[in-house]
């Protein structure tokens, strides 16, 4: 795998995609080299021994690429990050076993552990960087569509992974994290209700776009997964995130409590 390659991946938090076999895949990994996407699979798909998580553990620990994308929350709200700060969060998270049904710990884990440094003001805390570009998601949120589960399984995979974590620090084969919906807003494009089956046409505009104006080449097949599944899409977005963190394509700067909480990249 080229060194010159930017990843994305659309990332879940429950227990059934990250299952050797799944109907209806929901993690997507893409791959653009240059001016080509090439290629993009689920994570079932991926080559090597193990089960799907430790898959994509050991493609992202190679570090065979400039950076990559992860659409899932780095770190979690200022007030219930550990003393040592995101090194301190990943190694706690290393230390805790993970759930009987999946590779990482549960929603409530998470939430049990933000709870021991100080009381949730809220049942949805957001971090500056999630408010500054409209992220939706709470780490911290472990109700109906929780965003917990999801942190939890992304923590676990940095933590795996032993990679280089933007924007802690950028180097060759670093972790991003991104938002596709705030990317296609940033482009102007539908950000919302283009993942049901009805919204094909919606996806079509956005796999057009990628292609006339962000001059991405795409392959017939991989269109074809990408109008067919937003997961796949979203995969392909994350990727531009990733590139706008390694090459300071930015659309905004960094939130001010950046070395606490992270920051989002969205490219411009």
């Amino acid at each position: 795998m080229s060194e010159a390659r930017y990843l994305g991946i659309d990332f879940s938090g429950a227990a059934a995609p990250w299952r050797p076999a799944c109907a209806h895949p929901t993690v997507w990994i893409a791959s653009i080299d240059g001016p080509r996407l090439v290629e993009l699979l689920p994570v079932q798909r991926l080559p090597g021994p193990g089960d799907p998580f430790d898959r994509l553990v050991a493609l992202l620990a190679e570090g065979r690429y400039r950076a990559a994308g992860i659409d899932a929350p780095f770190a979690l709200p200022e007030r219930h990050m550990p003393p040592g700060g995101h090194a301190a969060l990943l190694a706690d998270m290393a230390a805790m076993p993970p759930a009987d049904d999946r590779p990482f710990p549960r929603g409530a884990t998470l939430v049990e552990y933000a709870r021991r440094r100080a009381a949730l003001v809220s049942p949805k805390p957001a971090r500056e960087t999630e408010r500054m570009h409209g992220a939706t998601r709470s780490t911290l949120w472990n109700g109906a569509r929780p965003g917990a589960p999801f942190a939890a399984a992304c923590f676990a995979l940095l933590a795996r992974a032993g990679r280089p974590v933007w924007p802690w620090k950028d180097a060759q084969g670093m972790l991003v994290e991104v938002f596709p919906a705030a990317q296609l807003r940033a482009w102007g494009l539908p950000w919302t209700n283009y993942a049901s089956p009805e919204d094909r046409r919606t996806r079509a505009q956005i796999v057009g776009h990628i292609e006339e104006t962000r001059r991405l080449i795409i392959e017939p097949a991989e269109r074809r997964q990408m109008l067919a599944s937003a997961d796949a899409l979203d995969a392909v977005v994350a990727a531009f995130g990733a590139r706008a963190a390694a090459n300071r394509t930015l659309l905004h700067p960094r939130p001010t409590n950046w070395q606490i909480e992270g920051a989002i990249a969205v490219h411009a």
